[in-house]
């Protein structure tokens, strides 16, 4: 009996650099490869990790299997059909180096503000003034209202809205959807949405309400994730400093994806309200789990709420919310963890007066540094 030709393996058909010489390849399912090579190639991604490859295989084998010539034209179609909608993902969900990454992987990040700052473009900078900024934008924006003065910009260019520790803000994009920054946070987002593409970029937290477009969804890329969104309310912590990034979902539903970690199940997930999702920034991953939503989004009513949280996770928000840095000097076991709700409207001395009294700890201030030690 003639042994049939050998049909592409992962490599032929994901990559031609990976092919094996003479390899046998039948020209429609190799055209059908080169067109989704084009789109990684599109994405930036161009070089992909074995185990992204795997992963990729598992979805698309099952269809690519060596057909009867009468069933040849029916199988094409499917193969066809199943490589668009990876393709499809692959343009969405791979990290890409379009001009909003670009644009804001390029800004600097060694300067300390003391206000807020909004700069448009890369050359003109506004000062807002106050704890609390707020910031609207106008339909195609040309203009922005920030704490009711108007601003006249181009919409062409992209935008960085910087809050430092001790301030907040909130801007409503020019879509609608509002976006709450918490303290030590930047967002990069373009003055107008064009071409059907809505993108911002996060570094620190931010609370997103997205205007509903189902022709055009949202993206918010952070430190390790990539989120996409149709019309929602979620909150994302993705500080440079923190060793992992959440997003928690309060409405409708997200797919939060890792870039760089291909399709497995563990890297991508589609969230309902009340979830969870955590990565850890070295280790990578995602982990899935149940949580109190006001607990995680208390912070933009000026409220922090916190269940079993380790004591030093919460100076560290108290840090960033006051502008001082908050030290624990102590090894007193049942520190560990602690349950409670804080004003943060209130003033600092009264915010630690509440820790020290439930710890039974004492602060001591050194310039703008306070250290909690034991009460002797």
């Amino acid at each position: 009996m003639k042994r049939g030709k050998k049909y592409p393996t992962l490599e032929d058909i994901l990559g031609s650099d990976q092919q094996s010489p003479g390899t046998p390849i039948d020209p429609a399912l190799e055209a059908l490869a080169g067109s989704v090579e084009r789109v990684i190639r599109n994405a930036g991604n161009e070089a992909w990790d074995p185990a992204d490859k795997a992963a990729l295989w598992e979805e698309i084998a099952p269809g690519l299997v060596p057909q009867p010539a009468r069933y040849r034209y029916l199988y094409l179609k499917v193969a066809a059909a199943i490589l668009v909608l990876l393709a499809a993902g692959l343009w969405y969900f791979l990290p890409r180096q379009n001009d909003l990454l670009r644009f804001a992987r390029q800004l600097p990040h060694d300067q300390p503000l003391t206000d807020t700052r909004l700069l448009v473009g890369q050359h003109q900078a506004v000062v807002v003034k106050g704890k609390n900024a707020a910031l609207v934008y106008a339909g195609g924006g040309t203009g922005v209202t920030i704490n009711k003065d108007t601003l006249s910009i181009t919409a062409a260019t992209y935008n960085t809205l910087l809050v430092p520790y001790g301030r907040r803000a909130r801007v409503q994009l020019e879509d609608g959807s509002v976006v709450q920054l918490n303290a030590g946070s930047r967002l990069v987002y373009p003055a107008a949405f064009k071409n059907g593409k809505r993108e911002v970029y996060l570094e620190g937290e931010a609370f997103f309400d997205i205007a509903p477009n189902s022709q055009s969804p949202f993206f918010v890329y952070a430190s390790g994730l990539v989120t996409e969104v149709l019309g929602t309310t979620f909150n994302i912590s993705a500080y440079p400093d923190d060793t992992r990034q959440s997003l928690v979902l309060a409405s409708g539903s997200v797919r939060l994806h890792v870039p760089g970690h291909g399709f497995s199940r563990e890297h991508s997930q589609l969230l309902q309200p009340a979830d969870m999702a955590t990565v850890d920034a070295k280790a990578g991953g995602l982990q899935m789990s149940r949580v109190n939503i006001a607990t995680y989004t208390a912070w933009k009513d000026g409220r922090l709420l916190f269940f079993n949280t380790p004591l030093k996770d919460i100076l560290k928000k108290l840090t960033r919310y006051y502008n001082i840095e908050l030290d624990l000097a102590s090894t007193k076991p049942g520190l560990e963890t602690c349950s409670g709700d804080l004003d943060l409207e209130d003033n600092l001395d009264n915010v630690l007066e509440v820790i020290c009294a439930t710890n039974s700890l004492r602060y001591e201030r050194y310039g703008q540094r306070i250290v909690l030690t034991e009460k002797e």
